[in-house]
């Protein structure tokens, strides 16, 4: 046991002296903070600009609701109508919402009358899209949270003439009192997998964060597999009996592949793209394994290090191409399987994908043994 300790700190001292597997680690605070920058910015697939005719605390309430709710759409709250118009003609915003510079009685009237001469909101739009009409349904879970009080107030005044003495503050109160238990929405997997209750609502600019990482993981396990063959070709291992030359080269993967996974971790931690700590270690611990054993699976099918250094870029932007890192193309999910990073990504939100990285680590070793005898490699 002491000397497979001594083994294994050589090898993990021996890596720091490489300059490719430093520059590897380097890479992921690089990718860490470059994201983490662009993420701080305020963006959005669309910008929407907001005003208020005059100045009214409701309206106000309303835009920073607006404003503070979403990560996919950027609202920009304008000091005037004039500038939220303006924004949209120069094409520096898709649309501009305008609201009634008394938003609250503008509600109730509407409410009495919803007519068209009743209307609070104002949009302005350059073009209209279907996914123009798909953003203003987020202003309209905003307003309804407002309007619902104000119409349930006028129903119970025209329906209901046993409240005619109650004020609309002790109606008020039975609305606010009612909480609704009930789960409207479940969300669910095709493949039967249901999505983790710890998983973080992430912003879409930093999602394809984890996926990066994965792949930087593999291109560790791939630098660590050229390193192995250059250890053969320098007779490193020539002591090693023939039968434990796999797990000598297995070990020198686990050791190269856990030194990014780490690293790796650190970096999503830092990000707050966790799921919680022992999923992590276990979807760490799963796709440590299965990165390891994919690089020696594409070590012993290249056989040499010119092989393997010239499928290695391609490697890498199949990966990224192919598993679901920036897009997940469902005409590709075949294909994703069999790559490690789509496991890892998918096993973030699906227990589904958790259980599959463990028969996919069995498949691996499977094609490991398989080659070694139909290759007749080492």
């Amino acid at each position: 046991m002491r000397n497979i300790g001594k083994w294994f700190l050589l090898l993990n001292k021996r890596l720091y002296k490489k300059v490719t597997f430093l520059l590897i680690l380097v890479l992921i605070p690089l990718l860490v903070m470059g994201y983490g920058a662009v993420a701080r910015e305020e963006s959005g697939l669309f910008t929407v600009a907001l005003a208020c005719e005059k100045e009214d605390p409701t309206a106000g309430e309303v835009m920073q609701e607006l404003k503070d709710g979403s990560n996919l759409i950027r609202f920009v709250i304008c000091d005037d109508p004039e500038t939220a118009k303006a924004m949209v003609n120069g094409q520096r915003a898709d649309a501009a919402w305008i609201f009634d510079g008394d938003l609250e009685e503008a509600i109730k009237r509407f409410t009495v009358d919803p007519a068209r001469k009743n209307a609070f909101v104002h949009i302005i739009e350059g073009e209209s899209t279907v996914p123009l009409k798909l953003v203003r349904e987020k202003l309209s879970g905003v307003i309804f949270a407002r309007s619902s009080r104000a119409y349930f107030l006028d129903y119970l005044r025209q329906n209901v003439p046993e409240v005619k003495d109650a004020t609309d503050e002790e109606l008020l109160q039975y609305y606010d009192n009612f909480a609704a238990e009930a789960t409207f929405f479940e969300f669910a997997y095709l493949d039967g997998g249901s999505r983790t209750e710890d998983a973080p609502e992430v912003n879409y600019l930093l999602s394809p964060v984890r996926g990066l990482l994965a792949v930087v993981i593999v291109l560790g396990g791939l630098a660590a597999a050229m390193y192995y063959m250059q250890d053969e070709k320098m007779g490193t291992f020539s002591l090693v009996p023939q039968k434990r030359k796999a797990p000598v080269e297995f070990g020198c993967q686990l050791i190269a592949v856990a030194n990014v996974s780490v690293v790796a971790l650190i970096a999503l931690a830092l990000l707050g793209l966790t799921v919680g700590l022992g999923r992590e270690l276990l979807m760490l611990l799963l796709y440590t394994l299965s990165t390891a054993l994919f690089c020696m699976l594409l070590r012993r099918i290249c056989g040499s290090v010119g092989v393997l250094g010239t499928l290695l870029p391609m490697l890498v932007v199949g990966m990224l191409v192919v598993c679901p890192v920036f897009f997940d193309f469902g005409a590709l999910r075949y294909v994703q399987y069999l790559f490690p990073p789509t496991y890892y990504i998918h096993a973030a939100n699906s227990d589904y994908y958790l259980t599959m990285q463990v028969v996919y680590i069995a498949a691996l070793l499977g094609a490991y043994t398989l080659t070694g005898t139909l290759l007749h490699r080492q």
